[in-house]
């Protein structure tokens, strides 16, 4: 492994996640990027071939992507990143949605008719601009009639080796503004303690994205694109920093409303309950792939 100041600065769990995807990217995908490569980072012809994607639904996930953004981007070409994950996960769900909508209906406890799109990189129905006035999306979004007929929808963060994050110089916001969305919608949704103070999101670089996707879909709520929401927050067990440090620190922010809404899901789990909900051979292999792909021991 080449030694760089990128490695040192690796937590455990993204040495080994590192490891990991050169393995995999060298024995299974048979690339061979000899030049350094800090990032796992696949070669420009295989990441201009998709090579990042699920081999057993590459064509189809290729289908749902515009071609002209195939470039040698996070999305198509760096391993460690989560980028294009939800593609790997998420798209092939929808040649079976029915089988999507057991899936979900047992990890959200109920209450889905049936699920109706499964959209990746989600921001709402309307301009963001009408939301959070800021660039947050889902990674995932799951669209579904409820079983009383109303639409409801599930909003999926995906992380993989990726821990919290510094705000940019345009991402703050003016806190003494207190008709910006991120005051009206935090309060207004009753997710959080009473005396919750929103500065720490401004200093809480590890929950802020958290809080971000969790307010976006009660925005969706409050005007009145959807009537249910949950927020799914997916990792990878072995990413400690998530169930150790920002998970805890969230939920202890949260009130029941806040809870009932809140779910937080391992790869491992997830993975699980998908091969009991999917039987064909193709969704068996794809889900051996996503446990060969991600599963970092």
């Amino acid at each position: 492994m080449i030694k760089s100041k990128i490695y040192r600065l690796d937590d455990p769990f993204k040495t080994k996640a590192r490891a990991h995807q050169f393995a995999f990217k060298e024995e299974v995908l048979n690339d061979f990027y000899n030049e350094k490569n800090p990032q796992v980072i696949l070669s420009p012809d295989s990441a201009k071939n998709g090579l990042i994607f699920c081999d057993i639904y590459r064509d189809f996930i290729r289908s749902r992507i515009d071609n002209k953004t195939f470039k040698t981007t996070a999305l198509f070409s760096n391993m460690l990143r989560s980028e294009h994950i939800p593609y790997n996960i998420f798209t092939p769900m929808e040649e079976d949605l029915n089988g999507a909508t057991t899936l979900f209906n047992h990890i959200i406890g109920g209450g889905i008719n049936k699920i109706t799109k499964i959209r990746i990189e989600f921001a709402g129905q309307v301009d963001k601009s009408n939301y959070l006035k800021d660039g947050t999306s889902f990674d995932t979004f799951i669209e579904y009639e409820t079983t009383d007929g109303t639409p409801g929808g599930i909003g999926i963060e995906v992380k993989y080796t990726e821990n919290g994050y510094r705000l940019g110089e345009k991402e703050g916001w003016d806190i003494k503004d207190i008709s910006h969305p991120y005051h009206n919608i935090t309060r207004e949704s009753q997710y959080f303690i009473p005396d919750l103070d929103i500065h720490i999101f401004l200093k809480a670089n590890n929950i802020r994205q958290i809080w971000r996707n969790h307010i976006l879909g009660f925005a969706m709520l409050k005007r009145g694109d959807i009537k249910r929401f949950h927020h799914i927050h997916l990792y990878p067990k072995g990413n400690t920093h998530f169930d150790e440090h920002a998970l805890p620190d969230y939920k202890i922010l949260l009130t029941d409303k806040g809870k009932e809404s809140f779910i937080d899901l391992t790869f491992e789990s997830l993975f699980d309950m998908m091969n009991q909900t999917f039987s064909s051979s193709k969704q068996l292999e794809w889900i051996e792939y996503l446990q060969k792909r991600y599963i970092v021991k």
